[in-house]
């Protein structure tokens, strides 16, 4: 063997099993906190996931349901505690350009529209699921919103929350497009659920 082949095939050995042993160390002796977190300035993360009060409704088919998230999937929850003006109608516009554009994994989401008036809304086809938040449910969502200091106010605001019925995620109504859509798609990347 010549010698260039030896180092050629030292080389070709090094590449192969360096990512393995990177693997082994990282899984057996690195932290998920130690890894770079992706920052998003609008968006407020709750770990642990906190578990929703159960807030009935009717989803997007029609059907009347005792709690909108406990779904097989993940919920996009549009939330606003003043009847829906022309401000709220953008915002819902924007929700479903954001579920749309998450391609083969919006099946894997609904959206939600909670506040005063929602089952018009859902009747009139321009939110996926909606209840109310005048109700007892309703209610009990609002105050633990409120204990968490992310109440959804009269100009609304965006949760996520997962198909236990868990709120993972908290927006501002006028979070960016993009950023929304970057975080849902990390998030049913790396989720085994819904």
């Amino acid at each position: 063997m010549k010698p260039n082949f030896r180092m050629e095939l030292v080389l070709v050995a090094l590449v192969c099993l360096l990512p393995v042993v990177g693997a082994y160390v990282l899984y057996y002796y690195g932290s998920p906190g130690e890894l770079p977190r992706l920052e998003n300035e609008e968006r407020r993360l709750y770990e642990p996931a906190i578990p929703l009060p159960a807030v009935s409704g009717r989803t997007a088919d029609g059907r009347t349901v005792d709690t909108l998230w406990l779904q097989p999937r993940w919920s996009l929850i549009y939330a606003r505690t003043s009847p829906c003006d022309e401000r709220c109608l953008h915002d819902l516009v924007r929700l479903y350009q954001v579920h749309a554009s998450l391609g083969r994994d919006q099946d894997r989401m609904q959206r939600v529209y909670l506040g005063v008036g929602g089952d018009s809304l859902s009747s009139e086809g321009r939110v996926g699921a909606a209840g109310r938040l005048d109700s007892a449910g309703g209610e009990r969502f609002l105050r633990l919103l409120d204990s968490l200091g992310e109440p959804p106010g009269e100009g609304g605001r965006i949760y996520v929350a997962d198909p236990h019925g868990n709120l993972v995620l908290s927006y501002p109504p006028d979070a960016g497009q993009e950023g929304l859509r970057d975080d849902l798609e990390r998030l049913l990347d790396v989720s085994r659920i819904g």
